[in-house]
C-alpha cells in the first residue's frame, strides 16, 4: 500500500511538472512586411509539426497595432511553423498561393528552451479579380465553372452563377478558363495570355460566352 501511495504521489508530481512546462511554452515576436516595417493587426498562425498533432487546426493570435504578438498560454512543448496573413492574404502553405520568397520560421519549444522570440514576415496580399460570366447573345447570367491554373498545374475551380470574386497569387502567371456547367470540355475564353498581378491589385473582368 505504501508503495502504491508513493507511486501515485510521484505520478502526480510528474504531471504537475509537465503542466508547468506546458504552461510556460510560448512564442513572442513581431509581424513585419517585406521591407521590415511592423504590420498591425495581422493574424499569426502556429502550425504544429509533430506527427501526432498533424490533424489539429493551427493555433492563432492577433498582432497588436505595433505588429507584436504573443502565444503565451496557447502552446504545448513541440515544434511549430509560423506564418502570418491579412484578411486578403491566402494560406501560404497552399501550393497555389505558396511564395518561396516569404520566410516561414520553424520553432522548437522544449523543456530546456520553452520560449522563443521571432520575426514573422506576413504573406503578400492576394490579387482580387471580380466580374461576371454572361451569355454573349442575351447578356444573361451564365452558370459555369471558373478555373484557375498556374504554370505548375496548381489551381482551383469554382462554380459561378453570374458574378464571381476570386483571389489570385501575386507575381505568378495564372490562366483563367471557363467551362459551362454540365460541359466536359474546357473553353479558354480570356485572357489569351496568363495573368500576372501585383499584391493587392484589383481587376474587373467579364467573360462573354457564346453558348451555341
Amino acid at each position: 500500500m505504501k508503495s502504491l501511495v508513493v507511486l501515485i504521489a510521484l505520478s502526480g508530481s510528474l504531471l504537475a511538472q509537465s503542466q508547468i512546462k506546458t504552461r510556460f511554452a510560448e512564442i513572442q515576436g513581431t509581424v513585419t512586411s517585406r521591407d521590415g516595417a511592423p504590420v498591425p493587426n495581422a493574424t499569426v498562425y502556429a502550425v504544429s509539426q509533430d506527427l501526432r498533432f498533424d490533424d489539429l487546426p493551427p493555433v492563432f493570435v492577433q498582432a497588436d497595432r505595433n505588429g507584436a504578438f504573443d502565444f503565451r498560454g496557447k502552446l504545448a512543448l513541440g515544434c511549430y511553423k509560423l506564418y502570418s496573413r491579412m484578411s486578403d492574404s491566402p494560406d501560404p502553405f497552399d501550393s497555389f498561393f505558396a511564395d518561396a520568397t516569404v520566410q516561414t520560421p520553424k520553432i522548437l519549444l522544449t523543456s530546456s528552451h520553452p520560449s522563443a522570440r521571432v520575426t514573422v514576415q506576413t504573406a503578400p496580399r492576394a490579387a482580387i479579380v471580380t466580374g461576371r460570366i454572361l451569355d454573349a447573345d442575351t447578356g444573361a447570367a451564365v452558370k459555369a465553372y471558373l478555373e484557375m491554373l498556374d504554370s505548375e498545374g496548381h489551381g482551383y475551380s469554382v462554380l459561378v452563377n453570374g458574378t464571381y470574386r476570386i483571389l489570385l497569387p501575386p507575381g505568378k502567371d495564372v490562366m483563367l478558363m471557363v467551362t459551362l456547367a454540365g460541359e466536359h470540355e474546357a473553353r479558354p475564353i480570356m485572357p489569351t495570355a496568363p495573368l500576372r498581378l501585383e499584391p493587392g491589385q484589383f481587376v474587373a473582368m467579364d467573360f462573354s460566352i457564346a453558348q451555341r
